[in-house]
Order: structure tokens, then C-alpha cells, then sequence
């Protein structure tokens, strides 16, 4: 978290600042223009928009008054319990975070949005947060994980428009698929560099340069000056070959844990079971049992901590495997879990199974309570799979101290 002065003496600084986070709040900007193809009618006054913090905190910028006043919207809109609009609050905090500077944060707030619409089916929406995901992780170092949702944006983009969405997606898919294209293109080039041969042999004369080795650079900035929107990925089309800061930048910043009604310590979130491990992760989480009912799952405790893995999208499944299930109902399972390694947009998360049909694996039921009846399709979302358990070697878990 910074905090932005502007003093008369410092102009210099404001244009450093201005230059470093440009290529950020450009895809900002074509983020906005896309959201609004979605939806066209202004926000809630509820929702805290980019516009809201530039306009309210123009000298502290992303400092504490508007972390405050992002954290008093999400309460509001989560109370509503309406989870299109809820979904937009969490894209809108995204661009937030992304306007700044801070891609890893952006990327969780856009994971966030994407649950709450997956609870509406709201097809375009969802590929949208694919996309703007992808772009974010771009933005904060994670190539791979950036390629991943620009796969997944664009396999939603290929998939026949039918029904009510179907204009939507339409429209969308118009608008997003050059940008799409162009990303991907970009970032093949820093996920596969070119072979350049060693310095000091081309100087020896043993080697000579390719006469395209510097071609990269020249493709991706023509391409980009003949595609919609091209400054999103002006920042590698200068670099050539894709080159990043080799550090991540002062700013950069974790997700700040939510405040939760759930009993344990608060100041656990910064910790996890294994001593000297971080607990974030990009694909990976852990949640604590936080309250058990019943005797369903027997061998589980409370404050037994679970590793779970949220990229629930590309697994291979089948059989019978531990998952996670975000809910608005409080009472829908018999064993409440709680998130300590990042935030979720779901009221309630409950550890369960699921049994996979072998015959047709898109088709599951899923089990969270000791009544035997598997859980209505509309009534929950699988958020995580269960990896495995933290236990101490007599069965029991573990101390927090380690």
C-alpha cells in the first residue's frame, strides 16, 4: 500500500509514478469499456468504482480511507444477498487494485467476481473475469497463470450463443477476441523467447546473429498498432522479447483478509500448519475447520486444517474426492470450513464429498451433511478440492505454533 502526496517540489515523482503504473490503468480502461458492453446501466452508489477513489482520496490514492471505504462496500453489497451485483462490486474492487499497480490483489477480487456470478450463470460475465484475470496476472509476473485464464476466456468465447446471453456474449466476443488474440500472441513471446546465442561466441565470429533476432519487438509493436485497444500490452511490445522489472514493484501487496463471523483467531490468517511456509498461493489454499455438527466425516475435527486445490476447472476427477462448497445458507452442511490463506466470496463454506459418475464426469453429487441426500445443483458451488489434512503423527492436529 502506497501513499500518493502531491507537493509542488515533487514533480518529477508524479511523472515517474504516472509512467510506471500507465500500462496497468490502460487495461483499466479496456476493462471498463468491456464491462459496460455488459453492463450498460451506471453501477450502485454502493459500489466503490476507480472514478469514487480518484475523485474522493485524490492525495492519499489506494492509502487506508479508501481501503476502509472498499471493505464497507463489500459488506453492503454481500448483505443484499444479490449475486450479479455482488459480483460487479468484487470486478469493480478489482480494477481498482489493478489501477494501482497491484496485479496480484486485482487477480483475487476478479476470481471473487467469477464466484458470484457463477452462482447466476452468467456466461459472459464470468468469461469477462476470465479475461480480466489473465490480464492481471500478466500484470503481476504470473505467465502461466495468465495463459491459463486467457485459455479458459477463450474457450467461453467459442461456445455456441444460445438462450437470453446470447446477445451478450455476442457482443462481447466482437469486442474482446482481437484483444484476446493479441494478448496471448504477447505472451507466447515471453513464455518462449527466442534462442539467442552466447555473446562472446558471436563476437569470436563462431556464430552469427539470426537477421530476424530482433524481430519480435517490430511484429508485436505493428500488430499491437492495428488491434483494438493496443496499449494494454504496450509495456512488452516495447521490451522486444517481453523483459519484466526484475522485481516486483514497492507496491505490491497481499489481498486483506476479510472480517468473519466464524470462531478462531483472526491473526491466524497470516500463518499456516507448516512452520516457514507461506500460506498464499495462486492454485492452492488452506482452510481450518472452524465448526463441526453431527457425525458426518467422523475422522474430521474442528481446527483441522485442509490444503485444498481451488483451480477446480481443470482437474481430472473421478471416483470420490473430498471438496469445498460455497453457499449463501449457513445451515446447508454439517462441517463449516474457513479460508485463512486468501478471501471468498461466498457467506458459508463447508467441507464435503462428491462422487463422480464414470460415465459422465460433468455430472457429480455432491454430499455435506449426514442426511444421505446429495445437495441441489443451485444450492451450493464447488469452490476447492481437498489435497489432503494436516495431522501430527498420533492423529491429532498439530499446535499453531507449530
Amino acid at each position: 500500500m502506497v501513499a500518493r502526496t502531491s507537493t509542488a517540489g515533487d514533480t518529477t515523482r508524479q511523472t515517474t509514478d504516472s509512467e510506471q503504473h500507465r500500462p496497468v490503468r490502460e487495461a483499466v480502461a479496456v476493462l471498463e469499456r468491456l464491462l459496460k458492453l455488459l453492463f450498460v446501466d451506471p453501477p450502485s452508489l454502493d459500489i466503490i468504482t476507480v472514478e469514487n477513489v480518484v475523485r474522493r482520496y485524490p492525495l492519499t490514492g489506494l492509502g487506508a480511507p479508501a481501503l476502509a471505504a472498499i471493505e464497507q462496500s463489500q459488506r453492503i453489497v454481500r448483505a443484499r444477498g444479490d449475486y450479479a451485483q455482488a459480483g460487479l462490486a468484487e470486478f469493480h474492487i478489482g480494477l481498482i487494485y489493478l489501477y494501482w499497480g497491484d496485479g496480484r490483489a486485482a487477480a483475487g477480487q476478479f476470481a471473487l467476481a467469477r464466484q458470484s456470478w457463477s452462482l447466476v450463470n452468467d456466461t459472459p460475465a464470468i468469461c469477462l473475469a476470465h479475461y480480466a484475470q489473465g490480464l492481471a496476472l500478466y500484470h503481476a509476473y504470473h505467465n502461466e497463470s495468465a495463459m491459463l485464464q486467457f485459455s479458459r476466456a477463450e474457450r467461453m468465447l467459442d461456445r455456441p450463443a444460445i438462450g437470453a446471453q446470447a446477445k451478450r456474449l455476442t457482443d462481447l466476443a466482437q469486442e474482446m477476441r482481437p484483444l484476446l488474440n493479441i494478448a496471448q500472441e504477447t505472451l507466447r513471446e515471453s513464455l518462449w523467447p527466442r534462442e539467442q546465442p552466447p555473446a562472446d561466441m558471436v563476437k569470436a565470429g563462431y556464430l552469427s546473429v539470426p537477421p530476424d533476432a530482433s524481430a519480435p519487438a517490430a511484429t508485436v509493436a505493428t500488430t499491437e498498432a492495428t488491434a483494438p485497444a493496443p496499449t494494454t500490452w504496450s509495456e512488452d511490445g516495447a521490451a522486444g522479447t517481453g523483459a519484466r522489472r526484475a522485481a516486483h514493484p514497492d507496491w505490491a501487496r497481499r489481498v486483506p483478509m476479510p472480517i468473519s463471523n466464524l470462531s478462531g483467531d483472526a491473526d491466524a490468517g497470516s500463518r499456516g500448519p507448516v512452520p516457514g511456509h507461506i500460506t498464499t498461493d495462486d492454485r492452492f489454499g488452506w482452510y481450518r475447520i472452524a465448526d463441526k455438527k453431527g457425525e458426518f466425516l467422523p475422522g474430521l475435527n474442528s481446527g483441522t486444517w485442509l490444503l485444498a486445490d481451488r483451480d477446480v476447472d481443470e482437474r481430472q476427477s473421478s471416483g470420490r474426492e473430498y471438496i469445498i462448497i460455497g453457499s449463501p445458507r449457513d445451515n446447508l452442511g454439517s462441517i463449516t470450513v474457513q479460508p485463512v490463506s486468501h478471501i471468498s466470496a461466498m457467506p458459508y463454506c463447508f467441507l464435503g464429498y462428491r462422487i463422480i459418475d464414470q460415465t459422465a464426469p460433468d455430472e457429480s453429487q455432491l454430499f455435506i451433511n449426514e442426511t444421505g441426500r446429495p445437495v441441489e445443483p443451485d444450492e451450493g458451488l464447488v469452490l476447492a478440492v481437498v489435497e489432503g489434512f494436516w495431522y501430527d503423527l498420533n492423529g491429532h492436529l498439530l499446535p499453531d505454533g507449530g
